[in-house]
């Protein structure tokens, strides 16, 4: 198990200390463990939100064909990739 020695203080209303205590009360667990259990799942899906991107088919197959067919090197920019930058002495 990983160890917890960090800490996070949060501002609550009174409602919201309420509201967390008496589920954390019904659930068996302690306030702490309940909040940090959503926070924790929120992140997952915030962070899962953000992981990929959905585009149309049509925007995808242009990509793909783009891709396929690249850009024909500009011949200064081809020279200078094909020589040293430096020499080994």
């Amino acid at each position: 198990m990983e160890r917890k020695d960090k800490m996070l203080t949060l501002r609550v209303t009174d409602r919201q200390r309420t509201v967390y205590e008496r589920a954390a009360e019904l659930a068996g667990t302690s306030v702490a463990a309940l909040v940090t259990s959503a926070a924790d799942a929120r992140a997952d899906e915030v962070l899962h939100e953000h992981a990929s991107m959905t585009v149309p088919a049509d925007v995808f197959d242009a990509l793909l064909a783009a891709l396929d067919q690249p850009a024909a090197l500009v011949p200064a920019l081809e020279k200078a990739l094909n020589e040293p930058r430096f020499e080994n002495r």
